[in-house]
């Protein structure tokens, strides 16, 4: 059974679980993707003797994506590394007042990475990669938009965090839903 969310979005629930789900997949390809391309440089180089001079630079770009895109998810669902032995001893409000002070923090932090996302990718649009000429303003616009996402579901974890301890709710680690996910631990 799934405890009650403390945050809803209304009727952008299912858009926000469908971008969310939508993400996670392409973390599983990109994942994959670069896993193909690192194993063909492996085989290539040493069986072969050839190099595949775009492998490097094509895992490079997918490993900086999935990492901005793997953040904004990990805030989501409130599983960025945590210590908690001090929160876990206070009452199921001071808990939540525990968690908006912690994913405040975050979210000022995430706003300077937004400021500086959005600063680099003006900044570094025209440039190209020196391997592929690939557009970097590509990379830098994921990670605007990975910033976008990681400060929103911050800024919505802090509101669910303020309203569960407001409305007395028992603590969860998960603020927003997420479809089959079971949120009562």
């Amino acid at each position: 059974m799934r405890a009650p969310d403390p945050l809803t979005l209304g009727p952008f629930t299912r858009a926000e679980v469908l971008l969310a789900t939508a993400l996670g997949w392409l973390l599983v390809t990109m994942i994959s993707g670069m896993t193909i391309i690192v194993s063909m440089q492996i085989v290539s180089r040493y069986l072969l003797d050839i190099s595949l001079i775009w492998s490097e630079e094509v895992a490079r770009l997918l490993f900086i994506s999935m990492v901005f895109i793997g953040a904004a998810l990990l805030a989501r669902q409130r599983e960025h590394l945590a210590v908690t032995a001090f929160a876990d001893m206070l009452p199921q409000r001071g808990r939540h007042f525990a968690d908006a002070l912690v994913e405040g923090v975050a979210l000022v932090c995430a706003g300077y990475l937004l400021r500086g996302a959005w600063t680099t990718l003006l900044s570094e649009w025209d440039q190209l990669t020196p391997g592929l000429q690939f557009p970097m303003g590509v990379v830098f616009g994921i990670v605007l938009l990975s910033s976008l996402l990681l400060t929103a579901w911050l800024a919505l974890n802090v509101a669910a965090s303020v309203r569960a301890a407001i409305l007395g709710l028992p603590h969860t680690r998960n603020a927003l839903p997420e479809s089959g996910r079971d949120t009562s631990q």
